[in-house]
C-alpha cells in the first residue's frame, strides 16, 4: 500500500506497518475491528455519516517491526562420539536435567582397547635398552592349551546332554540315528581339539629355531633408535589416551539431554553368533558387534540405548541450555536496517494468546537468510525478559521450537501532539488528519513523525483534546457534516 494516492483517498497510514504484523497479533485485535465496522454500517442511512472519534493527545510514541520467529534455548548443542564402539553406560534419561561435566554415555571399543596396546608396546621398545627376550614358542602352545580348555568346558557338557537325551528315545531307529549324529560331533570336535594342539606345538617349534636370532636383532634395533622413533611411540600413545578419553562422553554445560537415534540394524549376524555361542553362555554379542565393523547387533533404530553400535561422528545426544528463552526472529530485509542490539521487544507466543512476553535484542544478523516463507530476513536474536503485568513463572512452560512473533521497538518520540495511527490518513493532498469541529470534519495537513502499530506523533495544526475521525471516515469531504459516535 506504500505511496498509493489517487483512487484510495483514505489510505490509513498504519497499514504500512500493521500489514507486516504477525498472524497472531492481528487476531488478538481483529474481532473488535469487526464489531465496530457492522454498528457504524447499522447506523448510516439518510443522516450524516456516523464516525467514531478519539482525543489528540501527548506522551510516547514507539514504533515497531514485526517479524515471525520461533522459542529457542539459550544455547544447544549436538554431542557425537570421537569413535567407534558400543554404548555400555546411559546416566541419564531421555529429557533429564544434568550437570556440567557429568558423564551421559560410556562407550566400548576394541579398536581403542588396541590403540593402547600397540601405543604400549611402541613406547616400551622405544624406550628400552636391550634385554627383549623374544618368546620361543612356549605362549603359543599355551595360548591353544586355553583355548582348546575353553573349547571342552563349552562343547564337552553339551555333548553329553545330547548324548543322554539320545539314549532315551523310545524308538530304536530313531535312537540309533540319534546316537550317531552325536558320535559324528564328538568326532568333529576331538578332531578339531586335536589339530589346534599339533598346530600350536607346530608354531612353537618353529618359533624357537628363529628366538634366538630374532631376540638379538630387536635388541640392536632398541639400542639404536632415534630421537624420532621415541616422538612417534610418544604421538601414538598421546592419540591412545585422547581415544580412550573419548569413551566418556559428557555433557558441555548444564541443561537438559535429548538421546540421538541409535543405528538401525537387521540382528542378523548377531542372532547367528548368538547360536554358535551356545545361547545363555555368557557370550557378550553386543559387545563383538561394536568391536567389528559392519556387524549388526541386535534391534536398530529407535532411541540410543545401551548395546547400541555406534560410529564416529554419530550424534549421540543434543543439549539445551534452558536457563533463559530467547526467539529468534526473522526481520525482513526492508526492515532490518532500524533494527540493532539493545532495543526492547514484545514477543507473542501463538501458544500463550494471553501472555504478552517482554524482550531485548541481543544480536542482528550481517548476512541475510532465506525465510521460511521464501523471503529475504535477518535472523534477529531476540532475548525474552519478562512477562508483562503477569507471573513470570510462564517462562519455564515455554517449549523450544514454538511459533511466536516479535514486535520490536525501534524508535520512541516524547510528543506533544499523539494521535491514534489510523486516523492519519493518505489523501491527494498528502497526510491529513480529520478532526471534528462544531459537527462537521476538517482536513487538518500532518507530518509523522513517528508512526507506531496504536499511536503516531504528529506535527500540524492540532491541539491537545481535539477531536480526529478514527472509523467511518470513507467518502468524507471536508467540511462535511457527521454524527459522533457515544
Amino acid at each position: 500500500m506504500r505511496g498509493v494516492r489517487g483512487a484510495a483517498r483514505t489510505t490509513p497510514l498504519v497499514w504500512r506497518s500493521t500489514l507486516r504484523a504477525s498472524a497472531s497479533h492481528l487476531v488478538r485485535r481483529g474481532g473488535a475491528a469487526l464489531a465496530l465496522a457492522a454498528a457504524l454500517t447499522a447506523c448510516s442511512g439518510g443522516e450524516a455519516p456516523l464516525v467514531e472519534v478519539e482525543p489528540v493527545t501527548s506522551g510516547e510514541v514507539a514504533a515497531t517491526v514485526s517479524a515471525p520467529a520461533r522459542v529457542d534455548p539459550a544455547a544447544r548443542q549436538d554431542v557425537a562420539a570421537s569413535v567407534s564402539g558400543v554404548v555400555v553406560a546411559l546416566n541419564a534419561a531421555d529429557g533429564a536435567a544434568v550437570q556440567a561435566g557429568q558423564e551421559i554415555v560410556r562407550l566400548e571399543s576394541s579398536q581403542v582397547a588396541a590403540a593402547q596396546e600397540q601405543a604400549s608396546v611402541a613406547q616400551a621398545a622405544a624406550q628400552g635398552l636391550g634385554g627383549i627376550q623374544v618368546d620361543g614358542g612356549d605362549g603359543a602352545v599355551r595360548a591353544a592349551e586355553e583355548v582348546v580348555a575353553d573349547l571342552d568346558a563349552r562343547s564337552r557338557p553339551n555333548i553329553d546332554a545330547a548324548r543322554d537325551q539320545a539314549a532315551q528315545i523310545a524308538d530304536p531307529q530313531q535312537r540309533a540315528a540319534a546316537e550317531a549324529a552325536v558320535t559324528a560331533l564328538e568326532a568333529s570336535y576331538l578332531n578339531t581339539r586335536a589339530a589346534l594342539l599339533a598346530s600350536a606345538h607346530a608354531l612353537a617349534q618353529q618359533q624357537a629355531a628363529v628366538s634366538a636370532s630374532l631376540t638379538e636383532a630387536l635388541n640392536q634395533a632398541v639400542l639404536q633408535a632415534t630421537a624420532g622413533q621415541r616422538a612417534q611411540a610418544e604421538a601414538a600413545a598421546r592419540l591412545a589416551t585422547e581415544q580412550a578419553a573419548g569413551l566418556s562422553v559428557v555433557a558441555p554445560f548444564a541443561g537438559v539431554v535429548s538421546l540421538g537415534e541409535a543405528a538401525a540394524t537387521d540382528g542378523g549376524a548377531a542372532a547367528g553368533l548368538g547360536a554358535l555361542a551356545g545361547g545363555d553362555a555368557g557370550f557378550d554379542v553386543g559387545a563383538l558387534s561394536g568391536a567389528l565393523p559392519g556387524l549388526a547387533g541386535g534391534e536398530g533404530g529407535g532411541t540410543l540405548r545401551v548395546g547400541a553400535p555406534v560410529t564416529a561422528g554419530q550424534t549421540l545426544f543434543t543439549l539445551y541450555d534452558l536457563s533463559a528463552r530467547y526467539v529468534d526472529a526473522d526481520v525482513d530485509e526492508v526492515d532490518a536496517p532500524s533494527v540493532r542490539a539493545g532495543q526492547r521487544a514484545i514477543v507473542l507466543v501463538d501458544a500463550f494468546p494471553e501472555v504478552t512476553f517482554t524482550g531485548t535484542v541481543e544480536s542482528v544478523a550481517v548476512e541475510a537468510a532465506t525465510t521460511e516463507a521464501g523471503g529475504v530476513g535477518y535472523p534477529t536474536r531476540v532475548r525474552i525478559t519478562g512477562v508483562e503485568g503477569g507471573d513470570d513463572a510462564v517462562l519455564d512452560r515455554l517449549l523450544v521450537g514454538q511459533t511466536a512473533s516479535a514486535e520490536i521497538v525501534t524508535d520512541t518520540t516524547q510528543a506533544d501532539l499523539v494521535v491514534p495511527s489510523r486516523a492519519v490518513l493518505d489523501r491527494e493532498a498528502g497526510t491529513v488528519v480529520l478532526v471534528v469541529r462544531d459537527g462537521r470534519v476538517a482536513e487538518v495537513p500532518v507530518r509523522t513523525v513517528t508512526l507506531g502499530e496504536e499511536a503516531a506523533a504528529v506535527e500540524g495544526d492540532l491541539a491537545e483534546g481535539d477531536e480526529v475521525v478514527v472509523a467511518g471516515y470513507e467518502d468524507l469531504v471536508d467540511g462535511a457534516a457527521v454524527r459522533v459516535a457515544p
